[in-house]
């Protein structure tokens, strides 16, 4: 009799423990709801420079997809938790404080896990305005990578001395920033950003969260109170494409000057180990990317075109700029 009484009051604990987690799990489902609904829903300015649309969180995924998916400098592509995703740089062409995007991507949670996609995960606010096969993206989170050119002297707090600072030795203050932005999300969103050459012989790598779209985007507006950006020094983007162009001379082809960088996006840092690119995944984004490149740049002529037409036809491009960093960037290109 006492072991059925034992039995029976170890069972009511065992169902007391059962209701208990049910209802807080119920409570932490309320609590991500409430903070679905109190994230802000004021418009900002897209983060592009050359782009001048103010746009809504729930919208940046329906401009994104619309205005900055078609250029072949960009890299399109949906990601997912911890799963490496390889992007191309190429620092041609960039303009002093001028902020291209450099990937456009489609942040759906763990991979074939629909429950942990961010609109319905209460990470982010579902998006809208999506249309035909796009609205297979309604819960997932729009991320832009951003690049910028700028100057050292855009960590200083006095802007007056940043400027007469650069007026006066901007060619050699050169540095390029990269950071990741996205609408506000409940939690914080990290990432890990690692930049390689081809022979894997040289990186830097650091982990950042992602920033608000809304906030400053200018550089020389949050360089000196944050820290969720990656620097490259003019120097260190001169030493990664010296790599590239080795590669050139030793292969005869002449390749589109590009640094590799790899993109990990992840919720919980601690949860999995961040998995790297191998060298043969890398590769295989690389040529992929060269493939693109010539698609996009070849010009468009009647009839058929043989390959050996290829070396014949220019790819050089000139960038905007003058510094002398760029000048070294056109050597490169050229040889």
């Amino acid at each position: 009799m006492s072991n059925v009484k034992v039995s029976r009051k170890e069972m009511e604990k065992i169902m007391e423990k059962k209701l208990q987690e049910v209802k807080d799990l119920e409570q932490r489902e309320k609590d991500r709801r409430e903070a679905v609904r109190q994230l802000s829903r004021v418009p900002g300015k897209c983060p592009v420079g050359k782009c001048t649309e103010i746009i809504f969180p729930s919208n940046l995924m329906m401009h994104m997809l619309h205005k900055h998916t078609h250029s072949v400098e960009t890299t399109t592509s949906e990601v997912f938790e911890h799963e490496p995703l390889v992007v191309c740089f190429d620092p041609t062409g960039y303009e002093y404080g001028d902020n291209q995007c450099v990937a456009s991507l489609m942040y759906g949670g763990v991979k074939n896990k629909v429950e942990t996609l961010p609109g319905l995960s209460h990470l982010s606010i579902p998006n809208t305005a999506l249309i035909n096969d796009r609205r297979k993206f309604d819960n997932h989170l729009p991320i832009m990578m951003i690049a910028c050119r700028s100057s050292w002297y855009a960590q200083l707090k006095d802007k007056q001395l940043e400027r007469e600072l650069v007026a006066l030795n901007a060619k050699k203050s050169g540095i390029y920033v990269f950071w990741l932005v996205a609408p506000n999300t409940t939690r914080k969103l990290y990432y890990t950003l690692t930049v390689y050459d081809r022979h894997y012989l040289n990186s830097r790598s650091v982990v950042r969260t992602v920033r608000n779209y809304t906030h400053f985007q200018n550089p020389s507006d949050f360089l000196p109170h944050e820290d969720d950006y990656l620097v490259l020094r003019d120097s260190e983007v001169v030493e990664f494409l010296n790599f590239d162009r080795a590669n050139s001379k030793l292969s005869g082809k002449h390749v589109k000057p590009s640094i590799p960088m790899e993109v990990i996006i992840y919720e919980n840092p601690s949860k999995d180990p961040v998995r790297h690119c191998s060298q043969k995944e890398l590769q295989e984004a690389l040529q992929h990317v060269q493939e693109l490149y010539f698609k996009e740049s070849l010009p468009q002529i009647k009839g058929a075109l043989k390959y050996s037409a290829r070396g014949k036809l220019s790819i050089k491009r000139k960038p905007h700029s003058k510094t002398s960093t760029e000048a070294k960037l056109k050597s490169i290109l050229s040889e």
